[in-house]
This record gives structure tokens, C-alpha cells and sequence, in this order.
């Protein structure tokens, strides 16, 4: 599903060069669960960049199922994030004067899809989420852990290759964080890709394969 071949970063600072990810290579299979989990500056968010198509290497490939997607231009890039990748954020980056649906339906309206087509798509993922008792509601009419689950529905709903959820925890309550790292396990239960950063072991030990980074190089790959 992704291959990762010697992924290099490197910015340019005055007179040196920073190197944020050196010549990191991996491998995740379709259907697997794993954390990539590193402190701040590790190189774990440059990582998440390159693997969600939002940056491009300086170096080495990335392979997006099968696709080599290393090179593509800005609007290429964007046209494969938006078919294959399903982003789930910290802060939730919904919109306030939308209800719960039409946030989870907006995917879909900029895709062209019917209006009766989407919202019943919309209802259908909210329902996945635990959440069908509240496609009406605005984002300020819900906790956050229930607002990360709409985030979670909008973006599975083009159904995408990929889910990448960055540091979706690191905002919520010890509760609302096991509703939606139970709901993550849910997801990979059923066949989903999914990818999560985090800063937090704990968090990272409940995926089933873990890349640590550290000083922009993968340090260890484990499976629990």
C-alpha cells in the first residue's frame, strides 16, 4: 500500500541545509495498523507530509499503491490526496456553521457527488461513528472527542486507500481518547489502512506496528 525508499527531506537554512527526515525506508501493507511515534522534532510530522502528498521528498520515493506520486506536480499531489487520502486531525477542522452531516458531506460536494447521494453517505458514516442521534448538531453542540468522531466520518467519506490521523488524541480527555482510539481498532477491524501519528508510546502500543523516529531517521519497527 505505501513504500517508503530512502524518504529524504532537507531544508534550506541561510547558508546550511536542514535535514528534517534522512533516508527513511519502510514498508506498510494494505489493511495494517500503524503508529509512527516520535517527540517533537523528530521528523514524524515531516513524515505525515510526505506520506499524505502534502510534501515531496528531496530525495528518495514514495510509493501510494503502486503509484509513484515522488515527483508529481502541486496539482497532481492534490488530486491523489484528495482520491486516497483520509485526514483526521487534532483539532477536529471542521467548519462552525455546518451540522455534523453537511461537514462530513463537504468531501463529496467538491467531488461532484448528488446531493441525496452524499447525505445518505453522510448519515450512513456518522451512524459507523456513534454518532446518528446527531447529524443536526454543530461542532459547538459537541464534545470534542464526539466532534473528532465527525472529523473520522468526513474522512472516510470518499473512502479512501489511505486513513492518516495525526495526533488525533492529543486534544481530548482520557475518555473521549479510548472512544476514538476504539473506534480507530474498529476501522482497522474491518479492513481499513491506517496510519497514526503520535508523540504518546501508550498511544502508539495500541496500533499493531510501530516506526519510531528520531533525529529524522527510523530507529526502530516493531509489532506488538
Amino acid at each position: 500500500m505505501l513504500i517508503a525508499d530512502r524518504l529524504t527531506r532537507s531544508y534550506p537554512m541561510g547558508s546550511r541545509t536542514l535535514t528534517a527526515l534522512d533516508s527513511v525506508s519502510f514498508r506498510i501493507r494494505a489493511g495494517e495498523y500503524t503508529a509512527i511515534v516520535g517527540p517533537s522534532g523528530s521528523g514524524k510530522s515531516t513524515l505525515m507530509h510526505l506520506l499524505g502528498c502534502l510534501d515531496s521528498p528531496t530525495s528518495g520515493a514514495y510509493h501510494l499503491q503502486g503509484q509513484d506520486v515522488s515527483r508529481l506536480s502541486a496539482d497532481a499531489l492534490a488530486r491523489v490526496r484528495g482520491a486516497k487520502i483520509g485526514f483526521v486531525f487534532q483539532g477536529f477542522q471542521l467548519i462552525p456553521r455546518m451540522t455534523a452531516l453537511e461537514n462530513v458531506a463537504l468531501p463529496m460536494a467538491l467531488c461532484g457527488v448528488p446531493a441525496r447521494e452524499r447525505a445518505a453517505r453522510a448519515a450512513a458514516l456518522l451512524e459507523l461513528v456513534g454518532l446518528g442521534e446527531r447529524l443536526h448538531h454543530r461542532p459547538a453542540q459537541l464534545s470534542g472527542g464526539q466532534q473528532q468522531r465527525v472529523a473520522i466520518a468526513r474522512a472516510l467519506s470518499r473512502d479512501p486507500a489511505v486513513l492518516l490521523a495525526d495526533e488525533p488524541t492529543g486534544s481530548l480527555d482520557p475518555s473521549a481518547t479510548a472512544d476514538v482510539l476504539a473506534l480507530l481498532e474498529r476501522l482497522h477491524a474491518q479492513g481499513r489502512t491506517v496510519v497514526l501519528i503520535t508523540h504518546d508510546m501508550q498511544v502508539a502500543m495500541r496500533a499493531g506496528r510501530r516506526l519510531e523516529i528520531s533525529g529524522g531517521r527510523l530507529v526502530a519497527d516493531s509489532k506488538s
